[in-house]
């Protein structure tokens, strides 16, 4: 009887502790799915609170990644000439920056609305087209280039997202991988 009553009370605070999961996660979550088609096809999927995203930035260990904060080392452009770029592009409004045209490649950024996008399309083989697709809201790239000296702000745009920015952000499709990341 009293293994009953222990099998129980362990069964009570798990269903307890669902019930506090589920109330506290109602906010904004994220979602990755990548499929693999290729010679070992699988699929993953990671479907997190983005709450849980922000506190698991504090837990990285990582010389470059503190307290969500991420140091860009050799990289060809500094976060504060990104910064200075991006002050730029955000005061044109809607605009087409930049369309690189090649025979088997085309890549597109531009600004519409409330978000950049950016877009590359390379066709080498027909058979084997190769797509990516990022749609960032304005206000979270503001938020990622927040941080001070050569870090972005990781934690910052986590924020932004929790703010109500939902939707895809990236999709990646290639002949053999397809990615999705987005929020809601």
């Amino acid at each position: 009887m009293k293994r009953n009553l222990f099998l129980a009370l362990i069964a009570a605070l798990v269903l307890a502790s669902v019930g506090i999961a589920q109330t506290q996660a109602r906010g904004p979550w994220m979602h990755l799915e990548v499929t693999e088609k290729g010679g070992d096809p699988g699929t993953v999927k990671v479907n997190l609170p983005v709450s849980l995203v922000d506190t698991a930035l504090n837990m990285v260990k990582d010389k470059n990644l503190k307290e969500g904060h991420l140091k860009l080392d050799h990289t060809e452009i500094s976060v504060a000439e990104m910064r200075q770029l991006w002050g730029e592009l955000k005061n044109a409004g809607n605009a087409e920056f930049v369309t690189v045209e090649k025979k088997d490649e085309t890549v597109r950024i531009s600004r519409e609305g409330n978000f950049v996008l950016i877009k590359v399309n390379n066709t080498k083989n027909t058979k084997n087209t190769e797509k990516v697709d990022i749609k960032m809201p304005v206000s979270v790239v503001d938020a990622l280039l927040s941080g001070p000296g050569d870090e972005l702000n990781l934690k910052a745009a986590l924020s932004s997202m929790k703010a109500g920015n939902a939707g895809d952000i990236l999709t990646v499709n290639e002949p053999d991988t397809h990615v999705r990341l987005w929020i809601d």
